[in-house]
């Protein structure tokens, strides 16, 4: 499979050393707990600006500009990244050791930064989880997925660790402290797949146990057959279970605040098959669109052979399948490193930006903050020519508060 998690993990790398060289510094700042009471915000057209961990864990950025961009894009949603479960954008009392930078919390600052639009209009603040796990691997690869040869993935769990093991509900607790701490309108998972590592002898037990099967589908020579539909098939019941397990974590925290938080899901794409989604990956589609509240779909132009001219079938093909397409959100990715500025041109974003809102597709994202130039912003200010309306279930009596060193 195409290495699509490369840009995220090294902004992650990016944030760590910046963290590190702030870590002196900031040693002597102890602030408050945080507590978060916000209202749960709704629209029925979503028009969002990702900013990554490298954006809400720097400690001098400049929110006055972030406002202004967002307010001038005319987004009325923000996603903002809580990190990974290794290392996250606020001061964790459960993992002291995975907080960007002790005593700080800098997403409960993210959020009171970017939760308003003009004229105080609510946003919706949806937080992203990113799941891989690098650190937590080189300190024990037990934890990793194991490709057909023997080697083990850098970055990815094996699905027996996210189905049954210590990922998976560490995964469950991170989300429920988002939930509860946070109380945003959504988290997402990102980077949450199979890459052809599930292969080891624990997964080969689970798969055994989840199929009935007595063995790994098998091609003639005796090897295993990796593109049997058995396999996809089953990756993606081990991510359909956790999802289920995931949107229980979220029903108990509502139970207690009265506030239910979406729970979305990052989606490869199959362009020549969208509406199956990437089983192969864990990413079916009706799977994930029955577990989730939200499914996220890759329009990662630069990343494959694609154009916007591709967008609008790909909406078609949406509508035609049998896919709520009001649970569906596109993201178009600016990523791309075949370029001089590793980016898709500001043109090249409207025009698919564009296309995405098409077919009955309602929510629409870009992704991410840093690569957007001020000609990108120009451009998506042309295709979201105004702000859609948003609704707030009640008035928060606090909101997010980070204090200052």
């Amino acid at each position: 499979m195409t290495d699509h998690h490369a840009p995220r993990a090294r902004r992650i790398l990016a944030a760590a050393a910046l963290a590190a060289t702030l870590a002196t510094t900031l040693a002597a700042c102890s602030p408050d707990a945080v507590t978060v009471d916000r209202p749960l915000v709704q629209s029925d057209h979503r028009q969002s600006i990702s900013l990554g961990i490298e954006d809400v864990a720097d400690p001098d950025q400049d929110w006055d500009a972030v406002r202004q961009r967002l307010d001038e894009a005319n987004a009325n949603m923000v996603t903002l990244a809580a990190g990974r479960v290794e290392f996250t954008a606020f001061d964790w009392s459960a993992h002291p050791d995975a907080a960007a930078e002790a005593g700080r919390d800098h997403l409960a600052h993210a959020i009171n930064e970017t939760a308003r639009g003009p004229d105080d209009e609510p946003r919706l603040v949806d937080l992203l989880i990113d799941a891989l796990i690098p650190s937590w691997i080189k300190q024990d690869p037990t934890v990793a997925g194991v490709r057909a040869d023997g080697s083990r993935s850098r970055y990815f769990p094996s699905a027996t660790a996210l189905h049954d093991g210590p990922v998976g509900e560490r995964y469950l607790e991170l989300l429920e402290e988002l939930a509860r701490r946070y109380q945003p309108d959504q988290i997402t998972f990102t980077e949450f797949k199979f890459d052809d590592e599930t292969y080891g002898d624990d997964d080969a037990a689970l798969y055994r146990e989840m199929t009935g099967a007595q063995d790994w589908p098998r091609l003639p020579d005796g090897s295993i057959d990796e593109d049997a539909p058995e396999i996809a098939a089953w990756r993606s019941q081990v991510v359909a279970d956790f999802l289920e397990r995931a949107g229980a974590v979220l029903d108990d925290v509502a139970a207690e605040t009265g506030k239910r938080t979406d729970l979305a899901m990052d989606a490869l794409i199959d362009w020549d098959n969208p509406d199956v989604g990437r089983p192969d990956a864990g990413l079916s589609y009706p799977l994930l669109a029955r577990h989730a509240d939200r499914v996220v779909l890759w329009v990662y132009l630069g990343i494959g052979n694609h154009t916007s001219d591709d967008v609008e079938p790909l909406t078609a093909a949406l509508a035609r399948s049998d896919l709520p397409t009001d649970k569906l959100t596109l993201s178009v990715g600016l990523w791309d490193h075949g370029t001089p500025k590793d980016s898709i041109s500001p043109q090249v974003m409207a025009d698919a930006a564009r296309a995405a809102r098409t077919n009955g597709i309602t929510s629409v994202n870009v992704t991410p903050y840093t690569l957007m130039t001020a000609e990108h912003w120009s451009a998506l200010s042309e295709v979201w020519t105004r702000l859609p309306p948003t609704s707030s279930s009640e008035s928060p009596s606090t909101t997010p508060s980070a204090e200052s060193p």
